[in-house]
Parts: C-alpha cells; sequence; structure tokens
C-alpha cells in the first residue's frame, strides 16, 4: 500500500478532480507495472484505487517511487515527466468530508491512453456512483454514466493549482481540457427529493497561472467560511470582534478571489434534460408541494443561440396546481468585467469615503437579454373563479456601448403580455372592462433610443404601447443639448445635463382597433343613451372643448379638428411638433410661460385624422 500526506492538507471538493488526475500522474513513470491498494490521503479528500495498471512508461517502477515522494522536484515538474501508452483502473474512490457530511463517488473502468509529457489525449470512466451521509435530508445517493474528455493537460492543471505567477507579470492563458463529455447521472436526494441529468458535452478550457496558487486561495475561502458557520452557530455576529490584521487579511482574500476571474476561460458547452422533483420542509401546518421542474437544453459559449453567453430552453415548472414554462431564457454580451475592476479599486482603497464612490460604475455590462414563451397557471384569487393564466410572446433588452455603468443606447421590447382582468382588484377600470366585454389584456411596448455623440442629441426611435384589439400609441422625437456630461459620475453634473436638454421634435401617432367604440357604448349603457347620441356628444366635446382650451392658433385648431374627426370616426390620429428655436425646447422655457397656450407660440403643430 502506498500512503502519503502533504504539509498543506485541504478540504475542497473543487480538488477532487485534480486528485484523480495526480493519482495517475504519480503511479505511471514505470515501463509496464501494475500497484496495489493506492491511497493517497490529502485531509478531508482521500483517494482509493484497489489496482492501477500502467503500460508503456518511460520509468521503471522503483524511478516511479521515487518521483511519487517528490523530493526536490514541484508537483508540476512530475507531471510533465508523465508519459505512457495507458494507465487503467477497475475502480477508483473519493471521499469527501465537508462539514458533517461525507460524500463518496466511486468510478469504474477508468482508463487513460496516450499520455505524453503530462498531457492525457484520451480518457475515460465507463459508469460510477455517488452516496452522502450526514445531510439534513437523510442519505443520498446516485448513479454516473459514462465519462470521458480529451486533451487533458495535467502540467498546466497541476501549475495552476500549486504555483503562482512572477510579481508584476503575467502568465498565458492555455487550453486544459479540449472536449468533455458526460451521458448523465441520477441522483436520490433523500427527503429533499430526485434529480437527474441528461448528456453534457463541453469544450474549449482554458486557465493560467494566477498571482496566488488556486489550492491556497480555496483553502483560505474554506476556511473563512467554516468561520462565518461556527460564529453564525455561536449565535455570534460574523463581523464581531475584528481586528485590524483579521480585516486586512480579508481585503487581500477578497483581492484574491477577484482574481480568479481572470485565470479560466469556459469554452462552450451544453447540457440536456435536467429533471427534478424537489420537496421544499413545508410551514408549521401546511402541507408540501413538492416542485417538479423540467429543463430541455442548457447552453454556453458557442453552443448558445447568439454563439456566445448563455441560454436556457424548455424550462417546464409544476407545484400544487400552479404550472408553467418557459420556451427560452438567453443573454449574450453580458459581463461583470467592470465590476471586478471596480471591487478590485475599492478594495485597493479601502479607506476611500462611500460619498466619493459612484455606484454606477458596478453597473455589469448589460449586453442582450432575451425571454420567449413564457406561461403561468395558477389557481384563482377567489374561490369559484376561474384559475389566473398569464403569458408572454417575448421580452428583449438590450443594451448598447455604457458610460459609468449607463447605456448609451437601449432597445426594450415586450410582445403579446396577456394578463386577465379580475375582478377581485375591486378597481373601478377593472369593473369598466369587465362590463365592455374586455376580460384580458394582449400589451406590446417598445422603446428604442440612442445617444449620438456626435450631434448631442437623444434620438427617441421609436416609443410604442398599445394592447391588441383595443388601441396603440407610438411616438418619436429628438431631444437635443445632452451632451456627455449626462453620463458623469458627478451626479450633480449629470442632473445639470439631463436640465439643459431641449425637444426639439416630436411625432405621435394613435390607432384605434376598437377601444373608442367600446368606450362609447360603456357610456351610452351607463348613461341608458343611444351609442350614436354619445357619439355626437364626444365628438362636440373634441371640437369645440379643445378649441376653446388649446386657444385660436393655427396649431391648435389644427388639432381641434383632427382630434374632432377622430372620435367622429375613429382610425388613425397623427400628431407631429417640431420647436421653432433651432436649440430645440428647453425646461427653461416651459416654466417661464404663464399660460399653458403659450406652447403654441415656440412649436409648429401639424395634426390630422385618418
Amino acid at each position: 500500500m502506498i500512503a502519503a500526506r502533504p504539509r498543506r492538507t485541504t478540504h475542497l471538493a473543487g480538488t477532487a478532480l485534480a486528485a484523480v488526475f495526480l493519482t495517475f500522474a504519480s503511479s505511471a513513470w514505470a515501463a509496464d507495472f501494475q500497484l496495489d491498494n493506492v491511497r493517497i490521503d490529502l485531509g478531508k479528500l482521500v483517494i482509493n484505487a484497489p489496482k492501477i495498471a500502467v503500460k508503456g512508461s518511460t520509468l521503471e517502477k522503483e524511478a516511479f517511487l521515487a518521483l511519487f515522494t517528490g523530493a526536490g522536484e514541484s508537483a508540476a515538474g512530475r507531471a510533465a515527466r508523465l508519459n505512457a501508452a495507458e494507465i487503467s483502473a477497475p475502480e477508483l474512490s473519493l471521499v469527501q468530508t465537508v462539514g458533517d457530511q461525507k460524500q463518496t463517488t466511486i468510478y469504474r473502468d477508468i482508463r487513460f491512453t496516450d499520455v505524453r509529457e503530462g498531457k492525457v489525449g484520451r480518457g475515460e470512466s465507463a459508469s460510477g456512483s455517488i452516496s452522502a451521509e450526514g445531510a439534513a435530508t437523510g442519505p443520498m445517493k446516485g448513479d454516473l454514466k459514462r465519462t470521458a474528455f480529451e486533451g487533458l493537460d495535467l502540467r498546466q492543471i497541476t501549475r495552476v493549482l500549486t504555483e503562482k505567477s512572477a510579481p508584476g507579470g503575467s502568465e498565458p492563458m492555455l487550453p486544459i481540457i479540449g472536449t468533455f463529455e458526460q451521458d448523465g447521472y441520477s441522483l436520490d436526494m433523500g427527503k429533499a427529493g430526485r434529480m437527474s441529468l441528461g448528456k453534457t458535452t463541453a469544450r474549449g478550457f482554458a486557465a493560467k497561472v494566477g498571482p496566488e496558487p488556486l489550492l491556497e486561495v480555496m483553502s483560505r475561502l474554506a476556511a473563512a467560511s467554516e468561520e462565518v458557520e461556527r460564529k453564525q452557530g455561536g449565535k455570534k455576529p460574523a463581523d464581531a470582534d475584528k481586528s485590524p490584521a483579521k480585516t486586512e487579511a480579508e481585503r487581500q482574500l477578497g483581492l484574491s478571489v477577484l482574481a480568479l476571474f481572470d485565470m479560466f476561460e469556459y469554452g462552450s458547452g451544453e447540457t440536456r434534460d435536467l429533471v427534478m422533483n424537489v420537496s421544499p420542509p413545508p410551514k408549521a401546518g401546511e402541507k408540501a408541494d413538492p416542485v417538479d421542474m423540467r429543463i430541455a437544453r442548457m447552453a454556453f459559449g458557442e453552443n448558445a443561440p447568439a454563439k456566445s453567453g448563455f441560454a436556457m430552453e424548455g424550462l417546464q415548472f409544476r407545484s400544487g396546481e400552479a404550472k408553467g414554462g418557459v420556451d427560452s431564457i438567453a443573454y449574450s454580451g453580458f459581463s461583470f468585467d467592470s465590476v471586478i475592476r471596480e471591487w478590485r479599486a475599492a478594495l485597493a482603497d479601502p479607506d476611500k469615503p462611500l460619498d466619493e464612490i459612484d455606484f454606477r460604475r458596478f453597473i455589469p455590462k448589460i449586453g442582450t437579454i432575451r425571454l420567449a414563451g413564457i406561461s403561468i397557471d395558477a389557481p384563482a384569487i377567489i374561490t369559484g373563479k376561474e384559475p389566473v393564466k398569464i403569458s408572454l410572446g417575448t421580452f428583449e433588452l438590450k443594451a448598447g456601448e455604457q458610460l459609468n455603468g449607463i447605456p448609451t443606447s437601449l432597445a426594450l421590447t415586450i410582445n403579446n403580455l396577456v394578463t386577465p382582468i379580475s375582478e377581485a382588484t375591486g378597481h373601478p377600470a377593472a369593473r369598466d372592462m369587465i362590463a365592455m366585454g374586455i376580460r384580458s389584456l394582449d400589451l406590446s411596448a417598445k422603446l428604442d433610443l440612442a445617444w449620438e455623440q456626435a450631434k448631442n442629441e437623444i434620438a427617441i426611435r421609436t416609443l410604442s404601447f398599445g394592447s391588441a384589439g383595443l388601441a396603440q400609441i407610438e411616438a418619436s422625437g429628438t431631444l437635443g443639448n445632452v451632451t456627455k456630461d449626462l453620463f458623469a459620475g458627478d451626479l450633480a453634473l449629470a442632473q445639470v445635463a439631463a436640465l439643459g436638454a431641449t425637444a426639439r421634435n416630436l411625432q405621435v401617432k394613435l390607432q384605434n382597433f376598437g377601444l373608442v367604440e367600446k368606450l362609447m357604448e360603456n357610456e351610452a349603457r351607463k348613461s341608458k343613451r343611444k351609442v350614436e347620441d354619445v357619439r355626437q356628444q364626444f365628438t362636440m366635446v373634441a371640437s369645440l372643448g379643445l378649441a376653446a382650451i388649446l386657444g385660436p392658433s393655427d396649431g391648435a385648431k389644427s388639432l381641434a379638428a383632427a382630434a374632432s374627426r377622430f372620435v367622429a370616426r375613429p382610425g388613425t390620429l397623427t400628431v407631429s411638433a417640431s420647436a421653432r428655436s433651432a436649440t430645440g425646447l428647453g425646461l427653461a422655457d416651459v416654466i417661464t410661460m404663464t399660460e399653458p397656450t403659450e406652447i403654441f407660440e415656440k412649436i409648429d403643430l401639424k395634426a390630422d385624422a385618418q
């Protein structure tokens, strides 16, 4: 039996995979030989292999045993000397201890081939199993299907785990896994429920040596987590009795964790057929409602529809009488790079006053977020009434280049948001809509605007809102004198820039798809009059009433005439206005008016109804 225990122990679940590879790495320095009862003790991670067979190695068994001690040579150096045609084991187990929990993972029929200078051409495990004890929800067990990979660089992985880059230097990002496949697994989580996963594929994982060895950072993180749990268990605030040295250690740990984001590239991949039946603990006196959830596919990188980012497809869930689903959720162009940069700056200068920190800089790069095909069915709010059904066709938010966290362009689209009109709200408007036969709203909206730096303008390309079968309003326009100060980190300066903006032009179009007729019919029903009489009254109010309010200007007359024609025969009402001043109409121009009708002296207005 071979046993080894390093000076620095670790109890991290994240080291399990690396430890498996190192087990084989340390057992492959012989021509053709077999090792029995191999055991590596890493503290809270213990690896056991009853038998390991090595073929075609460049080292004899004695040389292998000498290298196993690691005297005078780094782990990466030993990994680089690993050469073998094949390394195999009928079974290998990993026993991890995390708190009160003990997890055992067994891989069967393991085979590594084409191992050259620490790089494994191909590796495979035919099957495996998982078991755990000590969890609050009871024992857990599960089965693993085939796991395989190609292009595994043990030397680079070992360097990332155990070495650090030179001060002020930067190591290259190198591939560590070419491709990865896992055919699926199932897990019985005891009282917590069950879950299973279909096939997972991935490629293009890369990593580089960071400013600190990864194992050391993870060990410090685990120690900090255990300390927090210990203090919470003793009902003592986690931040109690902090000394300056402890605060400084936590600051350094924060910087170390942020450095991890620069050390890895995750490539591309997808996972299919996630199925979960979860039983959350019920509230006192209530029956537990298990949650069934299914996800057809999750993808990232090149496997996502946008060839970047992340996507989840075919989400379905059910709990009791409630159920729902989402066809797809996706994002692309999203990035935490700016957030990480600002956190580094904040940790590097911890004494900087809070009022000098521009928190907008902590806004991540938004990119594009898209949801499609959302549906939710819930029990009726009032006994005896119909169940609540809500659905959404698409939601998309696309943000352009950001200055100090604020997007300089923004496009928002909402299509077919269908929501019921419920009597349970007791709102008068809801009662009126139900009286008009409107039992649900099919809403759509769109916003598309962008700041044009060369012109110091914000172009409102589209602003629309409406409901199918009722009405829709669309608008566009231009805001002038919008300088870069609007995005300044100084909020006072940004407010001055906002107040200095001017309106140069505005176009509005109102389309009637039946709402005006329903309003007239509802008013006729409430007043017990004929619909035609109500129409005539509304037309008279629109013609004479607006003329009296707006004044005798040509623009006011045009608007009143168009509004009365629209009421008489509801179709499309179009209004166009532009400032007479080349600089536009500003806030100062508006607040100095003594009468609302003075607005027509400062704008050119045209209106039409079709």
